[in-house]
């Protein structure tokens, strides 16, 4: 009985992650050719300190080039108590906005679920919604915050492809890297 009622909890805890936060900001991406995005963070969704029983981490590599985006995304939440959830997604998108939101969204490759004790298992295997990962600058308290999403039409959220997902998660701890490369051709003319 004890398995079963942490088996679903973790099920539960695997619809929450996969969920992520309910409402989309609107983004205007900044046009840039060449972006490289690399990022830990240790997450929280109930406050800006540390949370006792469950770990929420959020790992990118990214990059653009020529427009062309690619890379790997992995949100894992562990609970002590009842196993790990762990979403990972392919890059589409990786945008900036012109407030410094940096913003990566793909189809959800696979969502593993692990019960405290048992075996792995896919969640809602076959199924690949669009995700939605923002890191947004620290504000005025100097918390940094970030936004998670999926669209799930069971509850009623929608990441749109490049589109910001609004702050519903605090950063506790880690680091997010952006840089950006300008890119310079030389064209060579002759004339005879």
């Amino acid at each position: 009985m004890r398995k079963l009622t942490g088996a679903l909890a973790l099920t539960t805890a695997a619809v929450a992650l996969a969920a992520g936060t309910a409402a989309a900001a609107p983004a205007t991406p900044v046009a840039a050719r060449h972006l490289a995005l690399h990022s830990w963070t240790l997450l929280n969704e109930h406050g800006p300190g540390p949370n006792p029983g469950e770990r929420l981490t959020a790992r990118v590599s990214a990059r653009t080039v020529d427009g062309h985006a690619r890379g790997h995304v992995v949100v894992q939440h562990v609970f002590e108590e009842s196993g790990t959830v762990r979403a990972e997604f392919d890059v589409d998108c990786l945008t900036v906005d012109g407030n410094g939101a940096i913003t990566v969204t793909g189809p959800i490759s696979r969502t593993v679920v692990t019960p405290v004790g048992g075996e792995p298992y896919l969640f809602e295997e076959g199924r690949h919604p669009e995700a939605g990962l923002t890191f947004y600058p620290a504000d005025e308290q100097h918390q940094r915050r970030a936004g998670w999403n999926r669209t799930s039409p069971r509850t009623a959220s929608e990441v749109v492809r490049c589109g910001a997902v609004a702050a519903g998660l605090w950063v506790i701890d880690g680091g997010t890297f952006l840089r950006r490369q300008a890119v310079y051709r030389k064209w060579i003319l002759s004339c005879e």
